[in-house]
């Protein structure tokens, strides 16, 4: 796929990656090499394996701790580990957006599992670590033997503007660390967390062992929807640390902001693949549920509610592709253009949820089908990551600098 810059302005003029972009030719399929990639993590979804995917929804932390490990392996043989949001090739970029297509369709819960362990705790190592000091930890990350897990978010009484209240002091060869944090995806399975703190009031990203001595994780947090994914707060007594498993500390808050971004990328792509099997099932009980005598397909409200839901998934797939696209060339709109498009997609994925559950009435507000489970998911999005109103408030402080006079 490739997408040339819309944008007419000065900042858009004085990129040269989109002068470059604005003579490429308008290419909307998936190339062969994302194609393969693509197929690659769809074959994996069988009969069988959706069956898992469905117990997952009901499992323990245990048997979720289980079954995510098994998939991160099958996960890592197709390659789909390795791939990398902020890849300087942008068809690496297309290539991962081809495969989180397929295993966000297949089940939300694993989907944020995978792409905690692999795009958020995997990004931040591979951006800013030093690979020779973690070879193994980065390996085993990438053969799928470890869970990852990242703990940004502090108890709100003690958040702060200026840091974080999670502190490292410097001891002989490493540090010690101490601190809170409130929602930790993947915590009570993960081997390893990235738990961003500070030192001298510099932020620094913490690789915490789960079986460290002064790591505490909470019991595991009951959420609205996904209920195959494992949250929990962390607490952190006095934890030592080896100097190697310290990144940082940075001048700047850029480690932030780059979690920020993928995280935003990673929801975006959640939001797709629930609007994908949202509307599968939707559309196969249109076809097969009967009402006066014919399939309610037949019905011409039917219709047009399914024709917006597949409108609003197919603009936010695209929309989604192209901040994936503008972000590996380093455009500068990129920011600008993943905000648009994790809002967009999010808010589409309730309105999608909303007239499926619409589609199939009574049946579809009964505990335990895909339709009333894409609708409790379906907010998270809009509230994770960069939310919904402080990105409006980034793009519009992006338009009033691109066209001041």
């Amino acid at each position: 796929m490739v997408f040339p810059s819309i944008l007419t302005g000065r900042r858009a003029a004085s990129s040269p990656v989109n002068q470059h972009l604005r003579i490429a030719s308008m290419n909307f399929d998936w190339t062969r090499e994302e194609l393969d990639t693509k197929n690659n993590v769809k074959d994996l979804f069988n009969e069988a394996a959706l069956a898992e995917l469905q117990a997952l929804e009901e499992a323990d932390v245990p048997e979720i701790k289980r079954i995510t490990g098994d998939w991160l392996k099958r996960l890592a043989q197709t390659g789909y580990l390795g791939l990398k949001i902020g890849s300087s090739e942008p068809t690496d970029a297309l290539r991962l957006i081809a495969g989180q297509e397929e295993l966000a369709r297949a089940s939300g819960s694993l989907f944020l599992a995978v792409e905690t362990t692999a795009r958020l705790f995997g990004g931040l190592i591979s951006q800013y670590g030093d690979l020779a000091q973690i070879h193994d930890l980065f390996q085993a990350l990438h053969q799928g033997s470890i869970i990852g897990a990242v703990a940004v978010s502090e108890p709100s009484e003690g958040g702060r503007d200026d840091g974080f209240l999670t502190l490292g002091r410097p001891d002989g060869n490493g540090y010690v660390l101490s601190g809170m944090k409130s929602f930790v995806t993947n915590g009570p399975i993960a081997d390893f967390v990235a738990v961003f703190g500070q030192v001298d009031n510099k932020t620094a990203i913490f690789l915490v062992g789960t079986e460290l001595p002064g790591v505490v994780i909470g019991p595991r947090i009951e959420t609205l929807g996904f209920d195959g994914l494992a949250v929990a707060a962390l607490e952190l007594n006095d934890v030592r640390l080896l100097g190697n498993m310290v990144l940082g500390p940075f001048n700047d808050r850029t480690p932030l902001e780059f979690l920020r971004i993928v995280e935003d990328m990673v929801l975006a792509a959640a939001s797709v693949g629930l609007m994908e099997r949202t509307i599968s099932a939707s559309l196969e009980y249109a076809r097969t549920h009967q009402r006066g005598g014919k399939a309610i397909f037949a019905y011409q409200e039917i219709r047009f509610k399914l024709a917006e839901m597949l409108t609003l998934s197919q603009s936010s797939r695209l929309l989604a592709c192209r901040a994936g696209w503008l972000h590996s060339v380093g455009d500068l709109e990129a920011v600008t253009v993943v905000h648009c498009g994790k809002v967009f997609a999010a808010e589409a994925s309730e309105r999608v949820a909303s007239l499926a559950m619409q589609i199939m009435a009574g049946r579809g507000y009964c505990r335990g089908n895909v339709i009333e489970r894409g609708y409790r998911e379906a907010k998270y999005a809009a509230i994770a990551g960069t939310t919904s109103e402080v990105a409006r408030m980034s793009i519009a402080e992006d338009l009033l600098e691109q066209y001041k006079v």
